[in-house]
């Protein structure tokens, strides 16, 4: 993989969407592992219904259905839980009794788990298929790029435009020249914007040559 793939792939990363994939595929992933743990679930059978009043005997509001069901209860089996649902004028109870536990998985986890898990995969999908194109073209060992101090005239257009190539130099102490202008980063810009600065520069102070072959890029010699 090239240089300018490489930081196409971590720009890629970078995305929204394809950060967002990522984390819906881990709460998928999660998901689905949960849904091959094994638990232990309580069983129960039916042994008696009750309808039970809104009122006792004695004319007083029965707060708790389900302990009037288990204290008016008269059969033989134990009861271990009660549920009750409210009627008109009642509420019909019923009485369960245990009768162990049984190993179970959870099929709604391993559903969502996968649903999420499919989501998760569209996302970064479409953030490969549709994120930022490939960088334009960097100066990455291609070009060397110099300011000729002796004509700069630091009017700033090249900080401007590449503003993490061009710098102005930091001048330490009073003068009553203006600070003169350099390389920072020759890749801090790809070749179009830094050859936009350098044809900006009122004087040609910018010079970019082939770092390869020596030729000059900018500014261009005079025709004989």
């Amino acid at each position: 993989m090239t240089s300018d793939e490489e930081k196409s792939v971590t720009n890629q990363r970078k995305e929204p969407l394809f950060i967002l994939g990522v984390a819906v595929l881990v709460v998928g992933a999660a998901l689905l592992a949960y849904g091959f743990v094994p638990t232990q679930q309580n069983q129960y059978k039916a042994i008696s219904s009750m309808v039970v009043p809104l009122y006792d005997s004695h004319g007083n509001f029965i707060l708790d259905p389900s302990a009037y069901f288990q204290s008016h209860y008269n059969g033989s089996a134990s009861v271990d839980r009660v549920t009750c649902s409210p009627q008109s004028g009642s509420s019909l109870c019923y009485g369960f009794q245990f009768t162990g536990t049984k190993t179970v998985f959870s099929q709604d986890s391993r559903i969502y788990g996968l649903g999420t898990i499919a989501i998760g995969l569209f996302s970064v999908f479409i953030a490969g298929r549709y994120g930022p194109a490939p960088p334009i073209e960097t100066l990455r060992r291609k070009y060397r790029i110099s300011v000729d101090e002796d004509i700069c005239v630091a009017n700033g257009v090249c900080i401007e435009l590449a503003p993490k190539v061009f710098k102005f130099k930091e001048q330490t102490s009073p003068t009553i020249f203006a600070p003169m202008a350099y390389v920072l980063d020759p890749l801090g810009a790809d070749n179009a914007t830094i050859l936009q600065a350098a044809q900006m520069c009122p004087t040609g102070a910018i010079v970019i040559e082939d770092e390869d072959t020596g030729e000059r890029i900018h500014p261009p010699y005079p025709k004989n």
